[in-house]
């Protein structure tokens, strides 16, 4: 109906053989059209001939009929452009293969035209490639096929390393069955080891306490301590400040952009939490500096201070458990027997060159296996400004956090997942712990060996004997032989069952030393002015480790009374600190002990032992009796820092 309405219009402004002869051409060149476009054209050649009719009504009959007459080629041209093949945009390169992608992004720009010529003309991609630029296809094959095979090196190598791990695992299953949880309970308390990053900053930390004078301006009587604190607190702050922006101007600028202590409170507890951490994992070092370092913090964490402050500088110490925790398989990962194996440490001693090396491959191999187990395929890293484990600077408003939410939430879930340098430093960290155990433990598990093997409790010769008088040589106990063996063999028992647990007893110590209504007053104890704190979670730990060891021996010796935050034990600082030098005292007399025999194996030192002490066995015994005497006779006890008062 449209198109005859149509055509009575055009027969009303024309003649009528005009209109009749193109009415007539209109109708035979429509119906060539759509003979030649078939069904699938019928819109087109419909919507053509309306806007045909409509330049007839607008414009000149010659316009209309030069129209027609392009419609047929216009067709022809949409049929031909239809048989061509159609590739994927630019954007999707889902099926193009590696090897293609990279002979494409190695083209020039002419090879790259002549590539787009010959797909136009209907070749294969690979064919076209091959043709259009055989150097960078001959380059890229030889490159895959070098992939391959290392891939298949690797392939073969993790295999092997597999294998190896699940024999050590076995092996170690058969040797000592282990609790699955026992790693989670100890991640709990091993702190983290430090990365490269944070060693620069410890460096500026020590610095820093190296030349502060806090507990010497602060410990003092006076009236107005509070505002003295916050000066002493700033001052050191300050002087952290400058040597960040001495060793790191870039960072430092960073740093000072905020002109505020308060907004910088961040960056100050990343710092101390770290020479914290540090000073755990090596008790040896920081004598003079972790003191300063934790009165600071103890001032700082209460109310008083922290309302003049306006902000807090103590934060929760990083330790295997807490990173473990936060990411998505990590305590999964405590669990696997193959921590045992990666995290072992591997002693030389009675051992071949073959063994050593036989067991540092199972535990490099039970490492990566625990990787490659573990560890998610993430190339997202969001490390934090300076390289510390938490963003220095993050601010909480509002404005902040609308602007950071996308971000935050698209890096929140590669944040969950475990990266294998988060595994890395969790092995390293316990295997660290074991080390530490090997040095500040294992001394005193010799000692009560060398006890054991050189006296006995029931009989003894005069000159060997542990017997102690009160009054004779400074000794103020007054000991039989047999009592005597007992007090040292309990003496020994309880340093390493409190050195086996220092890593949970040091951190009830902080806890302590920095709670917040937990306050302390200035004492003289005898020993100067000291701040004299409670200790109530180091004092319940200590009194389950005595009940161990008392069931653990018979006709406990002495007093079992623990003294912690009296004139004894001012604070839980002292009593960390002498537990800490345990090792330094056994240390060297248990490394003497163990030598003797190689020096032994020379004769003509053999020869002088054989005169001068009447040979190895006797040399041990003079050493240990003369130690076992004097260090266990109680002319320490007015001094004695800390520990169960043996009298």
């Amino acid at each position: 109906m449209e198109d005859t309405d149509s055509s009575s219009e055009v027969s009303v402004g024309s003649s009528p053989s005009n209109a009749r002869s193109s009415s007539s051409s209109s109708s035979r060149r429509n119906s060539s059209h759509s003979n030649s476009s078939g069904n699938s054209n019928s819109n087109n050649s419909s919507s053509s001939s309306k806007r045909t009719l409509g330049m007839v009504l607008t414009g000149t009959l010659e316009a209309a009929a030069a129209a027609l007459e392009r419609e047929p080629a216009a067709a022809a041209a949409a049929a031909a452009a239809e048989k061509v093949p159609q590739y994927e945009t630019p954007g999707d390169l889902s099926n193009l293969t590696e090897q293609q992608i990279a002979m494409l992004t190695n083209l020039s720009q002419r090879q790259t035209l002549e590539v787009i010529n010959g797909l136009i003309g209907g070749g294969a991609l690979d064919a076209v490639l091959a043709e259009a630029a055989p150097e960078v296809a001959a380059r890229v094959q030889q490159a895959a096929a070098e992939q391959a095979a290392a891939d298949g090196c690797e392939a073969d190598a993790a295999a092997d390393a597999a294998a190896a791990a699940a024999a050590a695992a076995a092996a170690a299953a058969d040797g000592a069955a282990v609790n699955p949880e026992y790693y989670v309970d100890v991640a709990k308390f091993v702190p983290l080891r430090l990365t490269y990053e944070e060693r620069r900053f410890l460096r500026l930390l020590e610095a820093a306490l190296e030349v502060s004078e806090y507990t010497s301006r602060v410990d003092i009587l006076a009236s107005n301590r509070a505002r003295k604190i916050v000066q002493e607190i700033r001052s050191l702050c300050a002087v952290l400040t400058g040597l960040l922006v001495a060793n790191d101007f870039e960072a430092g600028e960073r740093l000072l952009q905020q002109m505020d202590f308060e907004q910088q409170s961040c960056f100050f507890r990343a710092v101390f939490e770290i020479g914290r951490r540090y000073k755990t994992l090596n008790p040896e070092r920081m004598h003079s500096t972790y003191g300063k370092l934790i009165y600071l913090l103890m001032d700082s964490s209460k109310p008083e201070i922290q309302q003049l402050l306006n902000f807090s500088l103590v934060a929760p110490v990083h330790t295997v458990y807490s990173l473990l925790a936060s990411k998505k398989n990590g305590l999964a990962l405590l669990k696997d027997p193959l921590v045992k194996v990666a995290t072992r440490e591997i002693m030389a001693e009675g051992k071949s060159r073959a063994q050593v090396d036989q067991e540092i491959k199972e535990k490099e191999a039970a490492r990566k296996t625990l990787i490659a187990k573990y560890a998610a395929n993430q190339n997202h890293k969001n490390k934090a400004l300076f390289g510390l484990r938490f963003n220095l600077f993050g601010r909480s408003n509002s404005s902040s956090n609308s602007s950071s939410s996308s971000s935050s939430s698209e890096g929140a879930a590669a944040e969950d997942l475990l990266s294998p340098e988060d595994i890395e430093i969790s092995l390293f960290s316990l295997s660290d712990r074991n080390c530490f155990l090997r040095y500040n433990r294992d001394p005193c598990m010799r000692m009560i060996g060398y006890l054991r093997k050189y006296f006995r409790p029931d009989s003894a010769d005069e000159e060997f004997s542990l017997a102690v008088c009160c009054g004779r040589g400074g000794a103020r106990l007054s000991h039989s032989h047999s009592r005597q063996y007992l007090f040292v063999l309990q003496s020994l028992t309880l340093w390493q069952e409190i050195l086996k647990d220092l890593f949970l007893l040091w951190s009830l110590a902080e806890a302590d030393l920095l709670q917040e209504t937990n306050y302390y007053r200035l004492r003289d104890t005898g020993q100067g002015l000291n701040r004299v704190q409670e200790a109530p979670r180091v004092a319940r730990a200590i009194r389950i480790i005595v009940e161990r060891v008392q069931r653990q021996t018979t006709n406990w010796i002495g007093s079992s009374v623990i003294h912690l935050g009296d004139s004894n034990v001012p604070n839980a600082l002292m009593f960390i600190d002498k537990y800490t030098q345990v090792p330094r005292i056994l240390g060297p007399l248990v490394l003497c002990l163990d030598r003797l025999p190689e020096l032994n194996a020379q004769p003509s030192v053999r020869l002088y032992f054989e005169n001068e002490f009447g040979g190895l066995d006797r040399l041990r015994k003079l050493i240990l009796c003369d130690f076992f005497r004097h260090a266990f006779n109680g002319s320490g006890a007015g001094v004695e820092a800390a520990g169960p008062r043996r009298a």
